[in-house]
């Protein structure tokens, strides 16, 4: 599969994302001027430092009786108070641009410029004065590098240099080209008007304020010349090209200062170098091996793959011919190819733009945003066979206890641990700067347990369940703790919906006595962890006090419209169509809604209704999931189609235009990558689900889809499944490397018990209505 251009980008939002999960860059194609914008991740502003703050002696006590007295102002006013000083995260920040310019006069003919999904490389062909040129480039795991190479049937010359990003110094040393940097120190943040946050990039003197060393060096093997000119690096008379790049930073350790205590980026270069002894050939194909592992194991097959019409112009012209239906098989796998390329084990975990930002100041920071975000980038890890992609989140979660326990401690005097909803590379927990609206919102680590867990329920690995499991046990000694009785049963209190607001008195309010999704968020979490322990045959005293909450938790409640109740009242909605469908959580990620609970179910889908389909990018593919869930494989497809609306890179932020930008990325707009794990995840979700002990093979099959295959899909068991569908026929094929007795069901079909022999290849065939 592959994305296809006839020109090159002309902004980033048209250049073309390569990863390696630590290493990214975007490229341009130009062939005057060759453009890669780069990216390491973790090159973040900042240093380790605490964020905990002294707040009022009995504040939370104050504001949870003014809720429960229906003074939902006053509670408001006095907890924003309190919370006044709170700082946010540190950003995510680009290294600059990696540039190569030809010195020649050109005349072009014959471009192309494509992203191949299959090979993880990008490829831009052209002729110049009639003599044709390939560029290739990739960013190898195995080698920790990216390389670019040229082939030209004329000599060509070009210097290379490094421009953009925070100021840096550059320099050539026995043909390397060498850019040395440092981030910012902590970056101060400012709320201005309408919540909106400015960052001010600062560089002190003092060594322990200082933020994070990198170094970027850069080889050319050719058959031409190279000279050495200050800060570029010349080759001339070349018909043969390979340009080596490698970065490194001083990052030691989310728990240790980049200056005080970093690393030498010299030696990890010097070893990433090691590879230049290579030819391009060999490290590409070394690299295929390695990538292809990953990527092959899913395939998706609508319709003609190989379209070679511009990419940009096609999605003009879906916009009045929908049939294209291809799109969403290689937006689908765009999105594995994505999480390939921004997460693997080891390195950090993708944020809200996976690995790839240009922008000094990126929006939100391009932090972990823990209240959706984050969450929904690793969603497409099980269903997609991609597992191995979720160990950064994991990582990143371990790393959450030490900060997690001592908010859990200052903010809500309890044992356990938590996070509020933005998270950064030194892992603070504590809440951002700004309003009551985002920042008062303490359940972010619980809901990323939601997603430890569900990885578990993929792959069955008893050793990963044993290393989530504290994980998952500090999360429930917090939510035990701080939950409160109220006249329906215990709930936390007092609450938020993230980013959500109600009319109270004719007041735009945020924080109630309790949220239907702060209480679902728990309920989920103690579900997952008394499964968990039942699994590793542990029972204690936390197990007992876990099965007591539950069994006496608020439960969902539902509206005079037949709505899942968001508060503990049913307000009037501030915006109807709030991108967050945070009522809804049972629906999905959690497992408290389906169709053995009707009358939720039914009042899901009243919700979902309500809502509407419009939204940012992230919001399309969460109500993709959603109606996936409700089996509704229509809405599913009117919500594919939406979400393939062409946005422009020039578009103001908003929060109901979303869609994707040229490039395929997400658009919030601005530029999210969550709406392309949504997506993929939500396509999974329709052509197979495995909830409540039943493997449902097409339960949401959009109507336009009417032949169809794929390939490699996990069921929850770590059960294999293959579907072919054609004319209201399909056929799975299913295998597990373990004895099982599961329950399949094709299509609104029957269910059927069927025994699986470990290593057997079992094949099934129904109809779909």
């Amino acid at each position: 599969m592959k994305l296809y251009y006839d020109q090159p980008a002309r902004n980033w939002h048209e250049s073309l994302p390569l990863g390696n999960g630590r290493l990214g860059a975007t490229v341009y194609g130009g062939t005057k001027k060759e453009t890669l914008a780069l990216n390491e991740d973790t090159l973040w502003s900042g240093y380790p430092e605490k964020t905990q703050k002294e707040l009022p002696e009995g504040y939370l006590v104050k504001v949870r009786e003014l809720t429960e007295k229906r003074e939902y102002q006053k509670a408001l006013e006095y907890l924003e108070n309190c919370f006044k000083t709170s700082e946010d995260v540190q950003m995510y920040i680009p290294f600059g641009n990696l540039c190569m310019e030809m010195l020649e006069e050109e005349e072009i003919s014959d471009y192309g410029r494509e992203l191949c999904l299959d090979t993880a490389e990008v490829t831009v062909s052209y002729k110049n004065h009639g003599a044709q040129v390939e560029r290739k480039c990739l960013i190898s795991h195995p080698a920790q590098v990216l390389v670019y190479h040229i082939l030209s049937e004329e000599a060509f010359s070009l210097k290379i240099y490094v421009e953009g990003g925070y100021p840096k110094e550059t320099s050539c040393e026995a043909g390397v080209l060498k850019t040395k940097g440092q981030c910012p120190g902590r970056v101060p943040f400012t709320v201005g008007e309408g919540g909106s946050e400015k960052a001010v990039p600062v560089f002190p003197k003092e060594p322990e304020k200082q933020g994070m060393w990198y170094e970027g060096w850069g080889k050319a093997v050719t058959d031409g010349e190279t000279e050495e000119a200050g800060d570029t690096l010349i080759v001339k008379n070349a018909k043969e090209l390979t340009l080596y790049y490698a970065i490194r930073t001083s990052f030691n350790g989310f728990d240790r200062h980049p200056v005080l205590e970093g690393v030498s980026p010299v030696p990890l270069l010097e070893k990433d170098f090691s590879c230049t002894e290579k030819s391009y050939t060999a490290l590409r194909t070394e690299h295929l091996v390695e990538y292809q592992n990953y990527y092959d194991r899913v395939r998706l097959f609508l319709g003609e793959e190989d379209d070679e019409r511009d990419l940009r112009q096609r999605l003009l012209d879906f916009k009045d011919h929908p049939e294209d239906i291809a799109l969403s098989a290689l937006l689908f796998q765009y999105g594995r190819y994505l999480l390939i390329a921004s997460s693997r084990p080891g390195t950090q975990p993708a944020n809200l733009q996976g690995i790839w930002n240009a922008e000094l100041v990126p929006p939100w920071f391009s932090d972990y945003t823990v209240n959706i975000n984050t969450e929904m980038n690793y969603w497409p890890a099980g269903p997609c066979n991609l597992a191995e992609m979720g160990e950064p989140l994991l990582k990143l979660c371990k790393e959450m206890a030490a900060d997690g326990k001592e908010t859990a401690e200052n903010y809500f005097d309890a044992k356990g641990a938590c996070s509020f909803h933005n998270v950064d590379l030194w892992r603070k927990t504590t809440p951002a700067d700004g309003r009551a609206q985002w920042n008062f919102w303490p359940l972010g680590y619980a809901w990323l347990c939601r997603n430890l867990y569900d990885q578990y329920l993929f792959t069955e690995d008893k050793e990963y369940l044993e290393e989530i499991y504290p994980i998952l046990k500090e999360n429930v000694r917090f939510c035990v703790e701080t939950v409160v009785q109220t006249g329906k049963g215990y709930a936390a209190s007092p609450a938020t919906s993230p980013e959500n607001e109600f009319f109270f008195e004719k007041e735009r309010l945020t924080v109630a006595q309790y949220t239907e999704n702060e209480n679902a968020i728990i309920r989920n979490l103690l579900r997952d962890y008394l499964e968990a322990s039942q699994l590793l045959g542990i029972k204690e005293e936390l197990t007992e006090q876990a099965e007591l909450v539950r069994a006496q938790m608020v439960p969902t409640a539902i509206g005079s419209e037949g709505q899942i109740l968001e508060w503990n009242e049913e307000f009037e909605e501030v915006d109807q169509h709030h991108r967050h469908l945070s009522h809804l959580y049972e629906l999905h990620p959690g497992r408290g809604i389906t169709e053995k609970t009707p009358e939720l179910y039914e009042a899901a889908r009243a919700s979902l209704l309500r809502r509407g389909d419009e939204g940012t990018g992230w919001s399309l593919a969460w109500k993709i999931l959603m109606w996936a869930r409700m089996k509704d494989g229509v809405h599913v497809g009117e919500l594919l189609e939406h979400i393939l609306h062409l946005v422009e890179p020039d578009e103001a932020m908003q929060v109901m235009g979303g869609g994707v930008y040229a490039n395929l990325l997400c658009a919030h707009p601005p530029y999210q990558i969550d709406g392309n794990f949504g997506y993929t995840a939500g396509v999974a979700e329709a052509l197979l689900q495995s909830h409540a002990g039943v493997i449902h093979i097409l339960p949401a099959l959009p109507r336009k889809w009417e032949k169809g295959e794929v390939t490699g899909l996990k069921a929850r068991g770590d059960v294999t499944v293959d579907i072919s569908w054609e004319n209201g026929k399909a056929e799975a094929q299913l295998y597990s490397d373990t004895d099982k007795n599961i329950v399949v069901r094709i299509g609104k079909g029957e269910k059927a018990e069927l025994e699986l022999k470990a290593g057997m290849l079992y094949i099934l065939d129904g109809e779909l209505n």
